[in-house]
């Protein structure tokens, strides 16, 4: 059923939660200061605009407020937002406000005024964290009990191994084979190639998945059958890795402190230096000042020797262009980017080049909080080209098998979550309604998957009934073993 939702703040964030909110037909109203805004809205929008300011009364109660379902403050002013969220919490009493914060030293007054909010910047720099971090797998999501999604990037001396190779009931699933950077179609006989990354939901806790599965991260260790894997960055102290990092706002300062603190030998880029002063007395790394596709500042920074390079300076082309230069010219091993528009998406993924889009991850989080029965995206993978999917399962899918759902190639179901437990899918296994599900789909068919699926999903009370199972059953499991960990 349609929804009433008031944006405040139409910027990159804001205008994309409200094209979304409008695409899939619920009542939109966006408020901006500026009219010129409003062009970021496209011609599909068929929503309302109104220029004023977001916490003015009047203005609010013009935008139907007194009716609305759920409001978001996203203006690029964190004082606006809170004032924003206050009034239609406390004054018209709006189900569902989300502010969002720019700077993290305020998350404590939001906490503290029982504001529901999403810190842009310490959701991006954990992302990142997790990225530069990883290794040769990237761990996207994970439920009690050892379930999680992972990517695994294949090492050099992984034997020889085809899909039906990888077949591990209750202990792993192919949700996704990403080569070049590209997802391929695959069936049991497709050959698994050094370098390919494989997107897959574990039991983490599986003794098939130890000693099989993860060992073909190219990161160290030993493969299946004594194969040696390749020994790269993951086999050395953190203490000998060296991350170089362009751009020292918000997120380039919070990543540099996170990886300083996990040992990691850490070089910030900034042309200005008084950004520097964002970094606390506790940073451990060094700074320099200058341009982040400059050569020579780069080898000032110890490009050279760096292991990873990420560049979150605040503007698309210098991030591309800084990227391009580690990559191509200093042979940086592993590269990410920050796009900030959408609309670049396809050029980076041209390039081949590693990035996250700030601007899509914060609007789904957005979506997530104001239309919490639709289909959610958890994680992006192979560059926004696959996306893992959190949902629970329609009443009309149930009795079906996995098999039957992914039939016409749409999603790969990885996980299933149910009587507290959640498992690696297996083809032949019958659905139930309200079971908790976890798939991969092609990022050019999300929105046919949601089309298919509208107005079969659940309502939010049901999928917060379904997590509550899960974390019922785990509960008891554990009380039953004792108390033991899982």
């Amino acid at each position: 059923m349609p929804m009433r939702a008031i944006i405040a703040g139409c910027g990159r964030v804001g205008s994309q939660v409200a094209q979304a909110l409008s695409l899939e037909g619920h009542n939109v109203v966006v408020i901006d200061r500026d009219p010129r805004s409003f062009e970021r809205l496209g011609v599909s929008f068929n929503g309302e605009t109104m220029a004023g300011m977001a916490f003015d009364e009047k203005m609010l109660r013009e935008a139907g407020i007194e009716e609305a379902d759920a409001f978001a403050a996203v203006t690029n002013y964190d004082n606006t937002n809170l004032m924003a969220s206050e009034i239609a919490a406390g004054i018209f009493g709006v189900p569902r406000v989300i502010a969002r914060v720019y700077n993290p030293d305020k998350e404590l007054t939001y906490r503290a005024m029982g504001i529901d909010y999403i810190c842009g910047s310490t959701i991006i720099a954990d992302i990142f964290h997790r990225f530069v971090t990883a290794g040769g797998m990237i761990t996207h999501a994970e439920w009690p009990g050892g379930a999680k999604v992972v990517e695994l990037e294949v090492g050099e001396g992984a034997r020889r191994m085809d899909i039906e190779g990888l077949r591990a009931p209750g202990a792993a699933r192919l949700m996704a084979l990403v080569r070049g950077d590209k997802p391929v179609f695959f069936s049991r006989d497709t050959l698994i190639l050094p370098g390919d990354r494989l997107v897959m939901a574990v039991n983490a806790g599986d003794k098939v998945y130890a000693e099989r599965i993860a060992p073909l991260a190219g990161g160290g260790g030993r493969g299946p059958e004594g194969s040696v894997a390749t020994v790269g960055r993951a086999g050395r102290a953190h203490a000998s890795w060296r991350v170089v990092v362009a751009g020292c706002g918000r997120v380039g300062a919070q990543l540099s402190e996170m990886l300083s603190l996990d040992g990691y030998r850490v070089t910030v880029i900034d042309r200005d230096r008084e950004s520097f002063a964002r970094l606390s007395k506790s940073f451990q790394g060094e700074a320099v000042k200058g341009f982040a596709f400059d050569l020579d500042t780069l080898k000032q920074a110890g490009i050279e020797q760096a292991d990873v390079f990420a560049a979150l300076t605040n503007y698309d082309n210098t991030n591309l262009m800084a990227a391009e230069v580690a990559r191509r010219i200093f042979g940086v091993e592993r590269v990410v980017s920050r796009l900030y528009n959408p609309d670049k998406e396809k050029t980076f993924q041209a390039l081949d080049i590693n990035y996250f889009c700030g601007t899509s991850i914060l609007a789904e989080r957005f979506m997530k909080r104001m239309v919490p029965d639709r289909l959610n995206i958890i994680a992006w993978t192979a560059n926004n080209r696959v996306l893992v999917t959190e949902f629970t399962c329609p009443a009309r899918f149930g009795g079906r098998k996995v098999g039957w759902l992914e039939k016409e190639e749409l999603l790969r179901v990885g996980l299933i979550g149910r009587g507290g437990v959640m498992v690696p899918a297996e083809r032949e296994a019958r659905l139930e309604e309200g079971d908790l599900m976890v798939a991969a789909v092609l990022s050019g068919r999300i929105g046919r998957v949601r089309r298919i699926t509208a107005g079969g999903w659940p309502a939010a009370a049901q999928v917060a009934r379904a997590k509550a199972r899960l974390a019922r059953g785990l509960a008891a499991g554990l009380s039953q073993r004792g108390g033991e960990g899982p």
